[in-house]
C-alpha cells in the first residue's frame, strides 16, 4: 500500500534525472512555475506525474486517485484485468519517499519514511487516464521486498534503472507484478505528526527547515 508519499526534488531536478536515465536531451513540462515541496502528499491532492506524450517524456499534473471512489493504488498482480483501469496509460509517480505505519506494543502507531539511500528521487510505476478532461493516476503496488516486510506487506513498485523508460513505453505490465530485488532504499522514523495532513513540513522526515 502507499497513501501517503513525499516529494520535494524540484521539477528542474526531475527534469535532469529524468533525462539521465532515459538518456534524452529534454522532458517536456505541462504548466508553467515549479511545483511547492510537499512532505504530506495524500490522495486528492494534484501531483506532477512523469508519462510518455506523443513519443516523448512529459511531466504534469494529475490527481492522485480514479474516480469515482478515489482509488489511489492499483494492485500490479491484477490491474490490468480490472474494469476501472481500462484504457489506462503507464505513468511514473516521482517521489522522495514514502510513509508506512506500525504500532507498537503500546498500541502508538510510528510512522516511518522509506527513502533512497543516495538521496536520488524515486519513480514509482503508476497508471494514468482521463476522466471528463481531467487526468487521474494511481501507484502501482506489489509485495514487499523481504527486507521491508516488518513495515508492511505492499510497497510501491519503484523503477530501477532503465526500468522507467520501459514502463513509460508500455512495455513492463509483467515487469510490474513483483518488485525488483535490486530495489535500494532504507527506512527511518518520521515524526508522528504525519498523520495529520495539515501538517506539511521537512521536520516530518527528520530534514531542516532551508
Amino acid at each position: 500500500m502507499c497513501g501517503r508519499y513525499v516529494l520535494f526534488s524540484t521539477l528542474e531536478q526531475l527534469s535532469a534525472d529524468t533525462r539521465r536515465r532515459l538518456q534524452t536531451k529534454r522532458v517536456l513540462r505541462a504548466g508553467e512555475g515549479e511545483w511547492p515541496a510537499n512532505y504530506n502528499v495524500a490522495p486528492t491532492t494534484q501531483v506532477p506525474i512523469l508519462r510518455e506524450f506523443k513519443g516523448e517524456a512529459a511531466i504534469g499534473p494529475a490527481n492522485w486517485g480514479y474516480p469515482p471512489k478515489n482509488v489511489f493504488n492499483a494492485r500490479g498482480e491484477t490491474a490490468f484485468s480490472k474494469p476501472l483501469f481500462a484504457g489506462s496509460l503507464p505513468c511514473a509517480f516521482p517521489m522522495d519517499g514514502w510513509y508506512e505505519w506500525t504500532v507498537g506494543d503500546d498500541g502508538k502507531k510510528q510512522p516511518w519514511f522509506t527513502t533512497a539511500p543516495d538521496g536520488q528521487p524515486m519513480y514509482a510505476a503508476g497508471l494514468c487516464k482521463a476522466v471528463d478532461g481531467q487526468l487521474y493516476g494511481t501507484i502501482i503496488t506489489v509485495a514487499a521486498l523481504p527486507e521491508l516486510e516488518w513495515l508492511h506487506g505492499r510497497m510501491p513498485r519503484i523503477l530501477v534503472g532503465d526500468e522507467l523508460g520501459t514502463w513509460l513505453k508500455g512495455e513492463g505490465a509483467e515487469m510490474v507484478a513483483s518488485p525488483n530485488k535490486k530495489t535500494e532504499v532504507h527506512s527511518r522514523k518520521a515524526d508522528r505528526k504525519v498523520g495529520s495532513v495539515a501538517n506539511n513540513y521537512p521536520e516530518l522526515v527528520g530534514m531542516n527547515r532551508g
